[in-house]
């Protein structure tokens, strides 16, 4: 009995550190899901500002992936290990807009799919941390992160593709041999079907502890009486 006492004590205290973790984890994702909200709306402001400038290729500011080398030529760094080297006089000003609309383009992909993500994982943290992990809620906030990866991961995916072309497209020679070709890859969407299992695995165990440890009626009576 001592040794079943003992066991019993070490499954509870097991996965205790869940809702220490859930504690600190809940503020923190909802406080990212503003940031990512705010960095969603700054890319639509930062596109609109750089559509509006009107200046030399001197004076504006390169983006991030965008280097310059002396007067002689720029470099474009457009990701999975590939760099583009273009003649310093052969970049324009809309060239440069190209490239900082295509860093926008995924970084708003990227906001728009980890925005909902941080939100339900906030959701479902506050839950856990408050003592509810049988809340109903927690399986729909778990699906609702699988729909948010599926989807969102398939976007950034297509963003990705597209920036790639985009940047080749302007900055190769030849442009006319680029052509755009999305894809699909189904590695999202696989990863998304699986956290949406999970949320139907946990929306089942919760439903059935709701069941097991719900009082029946004539009990009741019996215990009132």
């Amino acid at each position: 009995m001592e040794v079943e006492n003992n066991v019993s004590k070490k499954n509870r205290s097991q996965y205790r550190m869940v809702s220490v973790l859930s504690k600190i984890g809940a503020p923190i994702f909802k406080i990212l899901y503003y940031l990512f909200i705010a960095g969603l709306v700054l890319c639509g402001i930062i596109a609109l500002i750089i559509f509006l400038v009107n200046t030399s290729v001197e004076k504006i500011m390169l983006p991030p992936l965008m280097t310059l080398h002396g007067h002689d030529y720029y470099s474009i760094f457009i990701g999975n290990g590939i760099r583009i080297d273009t003649a310093y006089e052969a970049v324009k000003l809309a060239d440069i807009k190209t490239v900082i609309y295509a860093e926008l383009i995924m970084i708003a992909a990227f906001c728009c799919m980890m925005a909902p993500v941080s939100l339900f994982l906030s959701q479902l943290m506050k839950n856990i941390a408050n003592g509810a992990p049988y809340n109903l809620k927690n399986a729909r906030y778990t699906i609702y992160i699988g729909l948010s990866v599926m989807v969102g991961y398939t976007f950034v995916l297509f963003a990705r593709r597209f920036y790639n072309y985009l940047l080749v497209k302007t900055f190769v020679a030849d442009s006319d041999a680029i052509h755009l070709s999305l894809g699909l890859d189904f590695g999202g969407i696989l990863i998304g079907l699986l956290i949406i299992f999970l949320g139907y695995v946990i929306g089942h165990a919760s439903e059935r502890h709701v069941v097991e440890t719900a009082v029946p009626e004539n009990h009741t009576d019996i215990v009132q009486k």
